[in-house]
């Protein structure tokens, strides 16, 4: 089983707090999720609960049967179109690598969609205090109007 660690950072005001931790895991070609919140989360007087299913408690919480991601983390993921694209843009980006396209899991696309473009409260990152933008060699969303 491979497992991978995602940041997950909300904006409060003009500051951004570090709520939890996801765990993304690929098992057999299925995936599956375990979160926990930060403890500074826990204790901020602004603190609330992502969802029900996550209550505020100490300890982690894994996703049910059938279930790749919890409902508030993966409302943050992109659309069908959306996964399009970046399946897409990793195939550009193996060919011109000469490497064979990695298949893409719900941490790739929560990681992949750029934090301008991102919908909802949530930020996502592999280090603790962001990056939150996608990788630059990903493919930037273009603008509408010049």
């Amino acid at each position: 089983m491979s497992s991978k660690q995602v940041y997950v950072s909300m904006m409060l005001g003009h500051d951004c707090h570090l709520v939890g931790r996801l765990w993304c895991h690929r098992r057999n070609g299925r995936e599956s999720a375990t979160f926990e919140y930060d403890r500074n989360w826990l204790q901020h007087p602004e603190r609330f609960a992502l969802e029900p299913a996550l209550q505020l408690t100490e300890g982690s919480f894994q996703t049910g049967a059938g279930q790749i991601l919890f409902g508030a983390i993966g409302d943050s993921a992109p659309d069908r179109w959306g996964r399009v694209l970046m399946r897409r843009s990793e195939t550009r980006r193996a060919r011109a690598n000469k490497e064979t396209p990695r298949t893409l899991g719900e941490s790739d696309y929560l990681l992949m969609v750029n934090d301008e473009a991102r919908q909802g409260a949530l930020r996502f990152s592999e280090e603790i205090d962001g990056p939150f933008l996608s990788p630059r060699d990903w493919e930037s969303i273009p603008p509408l109007i010049d």
